[in-house]
Formats: structure tokens, C-alpha cells, sequence
């Protein structure tokens, strides 16, 4: 079996995972697999942005949004993660890609 990071990876292929990114963006999506240089590749993924007005005083806090944007398949690159959290489980019943 693989060490170090590699070997935790392995764990959580197919779990629905969130990706901070170093732009500020957010990734959520299907993790499916990684290589050496820890670039990501997510299916159904979706994007999220926080916007704000521009203006910098209090009130830019509360006219600030989300804008979400459908992705799908998509490689990121390792050297923008910032960090990694777990949305959800695997779907029950095993992997149903590649079963075709």
C-alpha cells in the first residue's frame, strides 16, 4: 500500500468533497482521482464565488452574495488547493461509474 499523503487520498475517492482554492473560490464536487502532484479531478462539481459590491465600508458586508456555477468534470490544479473538507459520503451500493 502507498504512504504518505497518496495513501490518505485513497480514502475519500468518491466522497463529496469541498476545495478552498487560493483565489477564493470554492469547488464542490465528487472526488474521482489524484496524481503525484496532488491535482484533483471532481466530477459534478459546482463553483462558488463571493461577490461583493466593490465599496470598501460596512455596508459592503451586507451587499455581498454567492454566485454558484455548474462546472461538471474538472481537473484542478494541486498547487491552487488550499484546503480540503469532506461533504459527504460515498453514494450507498458502491461505484456505479465505469459500469457501463
Amino acid at each position: 500500500m502507498p504512504s504518505g499523503k497518496g495513501s490518505k487520498l485513497l480514502r475519500y475517492i468518491e466522497h463529496r468533497l469541498r476545495i478552498s482554492l487560493v483565489d477564493n473560490r470554492t469547488i464542490v464536487g465528487t472526488f474521482l482521482a489524484f496524481d503525484k502532484h496532488l491535482n484533483l479531478v471532481l466530477v459534478d462539481a459546482e463553483e462558488f464565488r463571493t461577490l461583493s459590491n466593490g465599496r470598501n465600508n460596512r455596508a459592503a458586508i451586507l451587499e455581498e452574495r454567492v454566485e454558484k456555477r455548474s462546472l461538471g468534470l474538472i481537473i484542478l490544479r494541486g498547487e491552487n488547493v488550499v484546503s480540503m473538507a469532506v461533504e459527504g459520503p460515498p453514494p450507498p451500493g458502491g461505484s456505479k461509474r465505469g459500469a457501463g
